[in-house]
């Protein structure tokens, strides 16, 4: 329950869910780290699910497309799952491999979240564009983007976030566009997860981490959306990533 809870909680955050996510199962519950690399990965089912509830009418206009900005909306998300996939499998694949030797996985994800806090630093918010004025050519952009964040530690709503700062939306319109992009992402996430690994067990303890991932992400999504409007998390990204590589200081000597 503990890890669904964090999930639901970091997911709405330019912080690395996946990445903290692994961090705790490996060192405080002590589960094998290509374990927790799956895991985490089932675990935003239950926030795509609170993302899909949250943003149900923005999503219903464009799977709708009753107007020309509905249907550019529908066709970007279209465009950037697939580049996503594309991109994100292979680096899953690599980070799977790499969560074979757990301090090679520690070592990752310190090192990624450290580039996600230099990126999100660098990030301005500036420009009033909307959702409306996305092309299919940001489509591959921002799903080249997001599927960096197969890799854990690369925080998918920092990294689009700041993308799409960088391409003039206000600070508000990034984030909402950000997590319209997550909601399809994940889903083809965790079905491609299905196809490579095979369906999750649907244990219990499962079960309770799931419900708890989409009842504390669709609680707090209002509220953290909020914060981290206004609150510079690339600084905590970066106290994250050099405490993943402490323990890795011993074998560095």
């Amino acid at each position: 329950m503990m890890v669904g809870l964090i999930q639901g909680v970091l997911e709405w955050l330019p912080i690395s869910s996946q990445g903290s996510l692994v961090l705790i199962m490996v060192v405080l519950l002590g589960l094998e780290p290509a374990d927790a690399l799956v895991l985490s990965v089932y675990l935003h089912l239950g926030t795509g699910l609170a993302a899909l509830t949250y943003f149900r009418g923005d999503i219903g206009r464009a799977l709708r497309m009753g107007s020309e900005p509905a249907r550019r909306l529908l066709r970007f998300l279209a465009v950037a799952t697939v580049v996503t996939g594309v991109v994100g499998l292979p680096l899953f694949l690599f980070a799977r491999i790499a969560s074979v030797y757990g301090e090679a996985l520690l070592g990752l994800t310190g090192v990624a979240l450290i580039l996600t806090g230099v990126v999100e630093r660098s990030a301005r918010r500036r420009g009033a564009r909307t959702a409306e004025t996305l092309s299919l050519r940001e489509g591959l952009l921002l799903g080249l983007v997001q599927g960096f964040s197969a890799v854990p530690g690369v925080s998918r709503s920092g990294v689009t976030t700041s993308a799409l700062l960088f391409r003039g939306f206000s600070g508000e319109e990034a984030f909402r566009v950000s997590f319209l992009m997550s909601v399809p992402a994940v889903f083809a996430a965790a079905l491609g997860m299905t196809v490579v690994e095979g369906a999750p067990p649907l244990r219990l303890s499962f079960l309770v981490a799931l419900a708890a991932s989409f009842l504390s992400a669709l609680l707090s999504i209002d509220l953290l959306l909020r914060v981290a409007r206004r609150v510079r998390f690339w600084s905590l990204c970066m106290a994250l990533g050099v405490l993943a590589l402490l323990p890795l200081i011993p074998y560095l000597l």
